[in-house]
């Protein structure tokens, strides 16, 4: 038995309630810490939150209309700033548990501790009289993947093939159940128009090229991250496959899949694959051969410059010029003139 063990065991019946906002990860890593402290104290404990929407957080936290604060010795709170103002809101901890030894750890005390200070033991991180460390510094945390995540947009032009809500469905749930951290990326240009303001390909990269895996329904998703040497999982959005089926068979890249076909088991498979050194190596591959496979392109490209244009190939794309069709370009172009107006105003 240790020291803490022993003194901790001379009075019986100790039992504390452990309350804070707990709305973020460090207010929960430091959670954790005390938890650990008390277990080795061999205190037991039970753990509210101010607001019931966290109890979402941890199926075991409890709901503090529901507890009897007879049950309690101690009132221990955790994390975050603390007023007086608070302590009035959340009456249904401090105003029913008054009878408890008060510790505070953590707090960041916003009032003067010579005019609030209800603690009997206060180990804050701030206040008028101290400064510490946050104690988030002192968690032992597991590392875990970190993955991209970027998926297409609706592609009206493929009709009944389109899969992309199930692909991304089986995507997020393999995050899910991996635990893996990720990033959700997007590929859209400009900056107004991409989910998460990514401007550049270059801002996309940058991202790109520190994650262990990208999970994709985009064939750019996929392309780029190959590009870095990132692993990809890449899930086919179009029924019977299409352009990134056909991409990665000819990058010779394995892990591209039928949303209508893959189950979670195979994806979970795949995610361990794709977080192996060899997927890496695999990967760091695959821009040096399209690179090649690239290589007649300029010249390709200034034999189509000498061609001659023949318009009878476009004959069938002009439409018919009808009075819809003319208010349709009426409108097209008036809200081409409201935008590019509004893009001159904000430059």
């Amino acid at each position: 038995m240790t020291e803490t063990q022993k003194i901790a065991s001379t009075v019986p019946n100790r039992h504390a309630l452990l309350v804070g906002h707990f709305s973020t990860v460090g207010d929960v890593e430091v959670l954790h810490q005390i938890q650990r402290k008390l277990e080795a104290m061999g205190i037991s404990y039970d753990v509210s939150p101010y607001t019931d929407a966290r109890l979402a957080v941890d199926e075991s936290w409890l709901d503090k209309h529901t507890l009897d604060p007879q049950r309690y010795t101690h009132l221990i709170v955790i994390c975050g700033p603390f007023t007086p103002e608070m302590a009035i809101q959340h009456d249904a901890i401090f105003g029913r548990f008054q009878h408890c030894v008060h510790i505070g750890v953590n707090l960041t005390m916003v009032a003067n501790t010579a005019q609030f200070n209800p603690f009997e033991v206060l180990l804050e991180r701030d206040s008028d009289r101290i400064v510490r460390a946050d104690l988030s510094f002192r968690e032992d945390t597991k590392r875990v993947p970190v993955v991209g995540l970027c998926l297409a947009s609706a592609q009206r032009e493929y009709g009944d093939r389109r899969r992309g809500d199930l692909a991304a469905e089986k995507l997020r749930r393999l995050i899910a159940s991996s635990g893996a951290a990720f990033i959700e990326m997007d590929t859209s240009v400009p900056a107004e128009t991409n989910r998460f303001g990514l401007s550049s390909g270059a801002e996309f990269e940058a991202i790109c090229s520190r994650l262990d895996v990208m999970l994709t329904t985009r064939l750019h998703g996929m392309v780029l991250a190959l590009k870095n040497a990132v692993p990809v999982i890449a899930i086919d959005p179009v029924a019977g496959g299409d352009k990134v089926t056909r991409q990665a068979r000819i990058l010779g890249w394995p892990e591209v899949f039928a949303a209508d076909q893959i189950s979670a088991e195979e994806l979970s498979d795949a995610l361990s694959r794709c977080l192996s050194p060899e997927a890496r190596r695999q990967a760091a591959l695959i821009r040096e051969k399209a690179v090649s496979s690239l290589s007649g392109f300029d010249q390709l490209f200034a034999d189509a410059i000498e061609v001659e244009a023949n318009p009878a190939l476009r004959k069938y794309l002009t439409p018919p010029s009808g009075r819809i069709e003319t208010l349709r370009k009426k409108l097209k172009s008036w809200k081409r003139a409201r935008r590019n107006r509004r893009l001159q105003r904000r430059n």
